[in-house]
């Protein structure tokens, strides 16, 4: 059974090293990054932990403003690979989305590796749509694919 619980400062360590086993060096964020991210203002994360108070996962959203109009943005979504194929990506992103339509977001995006296929599978059945690519937006070598999500008359 899996619990879904709000980010806490002593998470840092195994969040980071979570991050490091589902991404390739480049991808992957510094601990510095990471810290950045799961602190900042606007950030809202969620931990997704087992009966046996294990981390299987987590997502971390950010909230902007641009012209205006409130957006979202995934930062990262990290599950361990023995988590995955069991809903654990789905509700993790579905109650980052929730805290995104309480605070009266338009759209959410997200980026996401040209060569991960896998995410691209993930992402494409919650509503997320292809949008435009970054170039070099990895290290300067990997574009991304920008994929987003209308928030608003969304259940």
């Amino acid at each position: 059974m899996i619990h879904l619980r709000r980010f806490q400062y002593a998470d840092l360590t195994a969040l980071h090293r979570i991050d490091q086993i589902c991404f390739p060096p480049g991808i992957a964020y510094s601990k510095a990054e990471l810290r950045y991210y799961l602190q900042h203002a606007t950030s809202f994360t969620v931990i997704a932990e087992t009966d046996s108070q294990t981390i299987a996962g987590f997502c971390i959203g950010q909230l902007f403003l641009h012209e205006g109009k409130r957006l979202g943005h995934i930062i990262t979504i990290d599950v361990l690979p023995e988590a995955r194929r069991q809903r654990v990506g789905s509700l993790l992103l579905r109650a980052v989305e929730k805290h995104f339509r309480k605070k009266e977001v338009e759209s959410v995006r997200l980026e996401v590796a040209v060569d991960n296929e896998q995410a691209q599978r993930f992402y494409q059945p919650m509503g997320y749509t292809r949008i435009g690519v970054i170039p070099g937006y990895y290290g300067g070598k990997l574009d991304a694919i920008v994929m987003q999500k209308p928030l608003t008359g969304d259940a």
